[in-house]
This record gives C-alpha cells, sequence and structure tokens, in this order.
C-alpha cells in the first residue's frame, strides 16, 4: 500500500497519534520544517511522502524531492519496526556497559558537553527496491525513496568507548533501542563490528543541524556510515562492547544476505548466508523530462552512493547499455555521502527512449544492469532506467 501525503512537516495530530502507537496516520505529514538544511530548494509540489504502512509508520520519499545534496529532516524516508515508545529528554539515558572498564550513564546534556563529531553520509534501508525484485519478496514494498542523504551531529563511538575504557577482548558492539515489539515478537536488538564501530559511528543527536526529530530516533541513535540502517539503531539507550556477537532473530535469521547468487526464488538457508552489513553502489535518476526534442539537449540529473567513501564515475546510456556518456559530478562529496550527478543530453532519435543511469564507487565497483535476487529483498542496486518521449 503507498499513498501520497503532502510534507510541509508532520502537523501535531499526527506526530501525536504516531507517537501514542495508534492508527491515526493522517493524510497530512508535518514536523516543523528545518531552517538549517538549505542550499537547494525543493518546490512545493514536490514536497510529499508516499506511505507504505500505517502500523508501524513507513514513508518513503518520491525521487524527484531527492534533488538535494541534504535531504531535508520532514522529507526523509521513515522506518519503523513497530510504533515505538519515544524516550523523553530530559529522563533519556544512555548506558554503556560490558567488556568496559568504567560503566557509564549520560544524559544529553552530558553527551552535548563532549566533543562534538559531525559526519555526511546515507542512510538507506536494507529493503530499499525490495519491489524491484523478481520475484516479489515479502516485506515493505519499497521502491527507491528508503534512502536520504544527511548532516549527522553527535559524539564518536570511539570516544565514548574510551571514555568507558573498552576491554581489548571485546570484539563486537550491542546495541539496544527503548522501543517494545508486541507480545511474542523477539525484540530488536543488534550487534556490529567494534572495528567498524571505532572507526568512524556516532551517537547523533542533530540531525541537518536541528535536534533529532522522534521519528528518526531521539534523543539520539546510531549512525553507522557506510552500512545499511538496520545498523543504525534508533532510540538508542544503550552499547555494550562485547566478545562475542549479539545472537537472535534480527542477527540470526533476519537482515543476511546469500554468501553466493542463487536462482531467483529459490530459499536460502540462514547458515549460507551473512549479515548486512555495506551499501552496494547504486546510482538513480531524479530529474528528467518526460518529453524532449530530438536534436536539443536536455538535463538529466540524480543521485548515487555506495558503502565505498565515494563515487568515481556515473554515465548514462539511451540504447540500452550499448554506449555510455559520462555525467558531471557534483563537487559536494563528504566520505560515505552521495554525489549529485548531471548530464547535458541530447536526444539523437524520435520515439520513446529509455535513459539508464549506472554507477563505479571509488573502489571500482560498476552498478550491475540486474541487481542479485535474494530471499529478503535487501541491497537492490540493478540500473535505474526512465522513459522520454521524444519528438522530431
Amino acid at each position: 500500500m503507498s499513498s501520497n501525503f503532502s510534507s510541509a512537516g508532520w502537523n501535531r495530530r499526527a506526530l501525536f497519534a504516531a507517537a501514542g502507537g495508534g492508527l491515526l496516520y493522517r493524510p497530512v505529514l508535518a514536523a516543523t520544517r528545518s531552517t538549517k538544511v538549505p542550499a537547494e530548494e525543493i518546490s512545493r509540489e514536490r514536497r510529499r511522502m508516499l506511505q507504505m504502512n500505517a502500523y508501524a509508520i513507513e514513508a518513503e520519499t518520491p525521487l524527484d524531492a531527492l534533488t538535494t545534496y541534504l535531504t531535508p529532516n520532514d522529507l526523509f524516508f521513515v522506518r519503523h519496526h513497530w510504533n515505538p515508545m519515544y524516550p523523553g529528554a530530559k529522563t533519556w539515558s544512555l548506558t554503556i556497559d560490558g567488556e568496559v572498564e568504567r560503566p557509564l550513564s549520560l544524559k544529553l546534556a552530558d553527551l552535548r558537553r563532549l566533543p562534538r563529531t559531525t559526519v555526511t553520509c546515507v542512510l538507506q534501508c536494507a529493503g530499499n527496491g525490495r519491489a524491484l525484485h523478481t520475484p516479489i519478496v515479502p516485506g515493505v514494498q519499497w521502491r527507491y525513496g528508503a534512502v536520504g542523504n544527511a548532516r549527522w551531529t553527535g559524539v564518536s563511538v570511539a570516544d565514548l568507548l574510551k571514555r568507558a575504557g573498552a576491554k581489548s577482548g571485546a570484539r563486537h558492539l550491542h546495541t539496544f533501542g527503548s522501543d517494545r515489539p508486541p507480545a511474542k515478537v523477539p525484540p530488536f536488538h543488534r550487534s556490529l563490528d567494534l572495528e567498524k564501530a571505532m572507526g568512524d559511528a556516532i551517537v547523533a543527536y542533530e540531525m541537518n543541524g536541528d535536534p533529532l526529530p522522534p521519528l528518526h530516533g531521539a534523543p539520539a541513535r546510531l549512525v553507522v556510515p557506510g552500512w545499511a540502517g538496520v545498523h543504525w539503531m534508533k532510540w538508542l539507550v544503550r552499547i555494550s562492547p562485547q566478545a562475542d556477537a549479539l545472537t537472535g532473530f534480527y542477527m540470526d535469521t533476519a537482515y543476511r544476505y546469500p554468501n553466493s547468487p542463487g536462482e531467483p526464488g529459490v530459499p536460502v538457508p540462514p547458515a549460507e548466508t551473512h549479515p548486512v552489513t555495506e551499501l552496494a553502489v547504486k546510482s538513480n535518476i531524479t530529474d528528467f523530462p518526460s518529453q524532449a526534442s530530438a536534436g536539443i539537449p536536455a538535463i538529466v540529473r540524480g543521485f548515487a552512493f555506495s558503502g565505498a567513501p565515494d563515487i568515481a564515475r556515473v554515465e548514462v546510456s539511451d540504447d540500452e547499455g550499448a554506449t555510455w556518456s559520462d555525467a558531471a559530478l557534483d563537487t559536494r562529496h563528504d566520505p560515505h555521502a552521495w554525489r549529485l550527478w548531471s548530464l547535458r543530453w541530447t536526444p539523437r532519435r524520435t520515439g520513446r527512449v529509455s535513459l539508464s543511469v549506472r554507477a563505479t564507487d571509488s573502489r571500482g565497483s560498476v552498478q550491475p544492469k540486474d541487481a542479485q535476487w535474494n530471499p529478503s529483498g535487501y541491497l537492490f542496486n540493478g540500473w535505474h532506467s526512465v522513459q522520454v518521449e521524444v519528438r522530431a
């Protein structure tokens, strides 16, 4: 199910309904629009969201609204496993325990007094593009918009664990949020490699210069640059370095990817899979003319990203991949952020023309024509194509 919503912000009634766990997900979404994001404006007619579910709350961003380097908070996709319990900023605290010399309990004010770290990076749901797999797989039927690029500010995990005195035997960081599942549903607890967490992860309390919104994990969430959103624990209340990885449904069964390609539609046993971690190289077209004239240039735009630190190249084809033209890359390119790109394209023939885009990341990985099918529909990254009617 999907439907359009305006997003001048989330109105008070919708926010209270969401926070209260009810099903009153209103057709006008609204949170105060940030005044600190900026840069490029997004036209009013493009400021809308696509509702995927009412319970839990899930909404994706239309591609034609993903045209700015920083995705505004009110246009950023929303993904919940179930309706959450929003912790209050005054009573919230972050516990740091486990394999540490000095267990800590930090209030939000304590975090804000510590050295600030800011990262600009892509957050993408592991299932973004699930609806594009053939055969179809179960789960939220995201198409293109369960992704966004934001500037996150908080405290580095490395700094927090150094203050707590992480022990040398710790290899994994266990993470816990405040949300509680319905009865008999396993809790959403996760762990990730401590080396990755210590490398560039942060506990963020700001998003695009504003306090982190409740829908995106306030008072604080984990940010793991270059890795899928499953690791970005929202409403974070505890981090715990441990020698072994966490076990449970959301580690041993869910959010796992086949070790080797299999036949579409064929189940893959969990023992033959590994946890979803790094994002795959991917690009999308966000702005293009639905109609064009042969011989007259038109502008095509989009974004590209990868779990690698950067994008090296974006190419566009108008002949099903027989030939490619290099797009111009925007100069903004923080590590693990997306690169905006544009191409001045001159149609060479009349009729319906298919434009396809592919990206190459800084490690040399090239976006494939067809994504690898997997039973959970994770990390779809096949070429994105759009249709243009070219007239004489």
